[in-house]
């Protein structure tokens, strides 16, 4: 399924979305995609999400003005990613808002189907996630569009952190009054969100599904 199965409206939004993650580190409400395509009713934005959706193009997660997940690019039946591989994004440093960029760049991995559609790799900056063995300079291999369970390591951006997010790579953990985002690092101290916080102002991003090492660093 490609372009030529959704209308040249929805080819517009689905682009525009594409676009907007990349330079802005997170998904647009409904309300930025009307406003910038020219669509007065947030109504009619939905009608069009919910096609893209059921055709597979996007994932929503409910109760979420930033909810949007893009599942299958239109980019990817241009972009040459070899069949043992997967895209790599952009880069995650705890704190700052994810680096996305595209330069047709990939990594190989073990049998790439066994993992959900739209998995990409960002390599990791810093040590917060050091002692679950993941090192500054690794890949991490992130499987989007997720609910996060308990002990899942999550890309998770804080939405409400300036105009671009603040990223951060860390063990979810659901608790009776919000969520703990726990590093693997002793000298770090948890991030502790309330439910009301973490629903308005979080947006997950995905969650790691593997990690891969380059001893070749540079």
């Amino acid at each position: 399924m490609g372009a030529e199965d959704i209308s040249e409206r929805q080819t517009t939004l689905l682009r525009f979305i594409e676009q907007y993650i990349e330079e802005q580190g997170r998904p647009p409400t409904n309300r930025e995609i009307g406003s910038n395509l020219g669509i007065p009713s947030t109504g009619h934005v939905n009608y069009h999400l919910t096609v893209l959706e059921k055709k597979g193009f996007i994932s929503r997660e409910q109760r979420t003005s930033r909810g949007i997940r893009v599942t299958r690019s239109l980019r990817a039946d241009h972009d040459e990613v070899p069949a043992n591989a997967i895209p790599i994004m952009g880069s995650i440093a705890a704190g700052e808002p994810l680096e996305f960029f595209r330069d047709n760049d990939s990594l190989e991995v073990m049998n790439p189907a066994s993992y959900a559609p739209g998995t990409y790799a960002l390599r990791v900056k810093g040590e917060s996630m050091i002692e679950d063995g993941i090192l500054n300079g690794d890949f991490v291999v992130i499987e989007p569009n997720i609910v996060p369970n308990t002990r899942d390591i999550i890309v998770a951006t804080n939405i409400g952190a300036g105009a671009e997010g603040a990223a951060t790579l860390k063990r979810f953990f659901r608790e009776d009054h919000g969520v703990r985002l726990q590093p693997a690092n002793s000298t770090m101290q948890p991030i502790f969100v309330p439910r009301d916080d973490w629903n308005r102002e979080w947006s997950v991003q995905g969650r790691v599904a593997a990690v891969i090492r380059s001893y070749k660093r540079g």
